[in-house]
């Protein structure tokens, strides 16, 4: 990447863990010139960079704890790319609601599948009565569900988990942290370009 600005499509939203990760990749590679697209989806991302609406794509692809991202393996199958790079960060999950709900209000947690797979000790042993999901399309992402709930498009009784920058972005109330199962949790992301 040289001085020309590059629009970058990431699989999360503002606040992601996806948007830490892009950030710290261009921050290492002192790369200054670069504008976010918040795609939510794998599939967007690698949708909209075969169209040529983005110039790179960014998403999640494996977890220590939970895997590999199904949601990326699949999107991959449909629309083939190229890996520019691949990197790691920590991750540390925040279970968070509405400013206006309480914990008792909670009967549903909405999330990414990979956020439930890191946590799945964690959520069987301290909230054993609370419904896990996950939804399609953009809710997929914790980060469209932060926004949601700050917006007040969803009720009262769902949490999101996710990082605690969305609580601060979002105006929500940070349940508690540090949920992953283990401490030494890492996703691994690529940077890819079209072929």
């Amino acid at each position: 990447m040289n001085n020309k600005q590059v629009t970058i499509g990431i699989q999360g939203g503002k606040g992601s863990f996806n948007e830490e990760a892009i950030q710290t990749y261009l921050s290492k590679n002192n790369i200054p010139h670069a504008e976010l697209k918040y795609l939510y989806t794998t599939e967007n991302v690698l949708r909209e960079l075969q169209e040529g609406k983005i110039d790179m794509g960014q998403f999640a692809i494996r977890n220590t704890l939970g895997g590999k991202v199904e949601e990326s393996i699949q999107a991959m199958k449909k629309y083939p790319s190229k890996t520019i790079a691949e990197y790691s960060i920590q991750i540390a999950h925040a279970m968070m609601i509405r400013n206006d709900a309480t914990v008792d209000d909670i009967t549903i947690i909405m999330t990414h599948p990979q956020v439930l797979a890191q946590c799945k000790e964690t959520l069987a042993k301290k909230y054993p009565g609370i419904l896990q999901t996950v939804r399609e399309g953009d809710f997929v992402d914790p980060a469209f569900v932060a926004k949601q709930l700050s917006e007040k498009k969803l009720p009262q009784n769902i949490a999101t988990i996710s990082t605690k920058v969305l609580a601060k972005i979002y105006d929500l109330h940070i349940v508690e942290t540090d949920l992953q199962d283990k401490k030494e949790n890492f996703t691994t992301f690529l940077l890819v370009k079209r072929m």
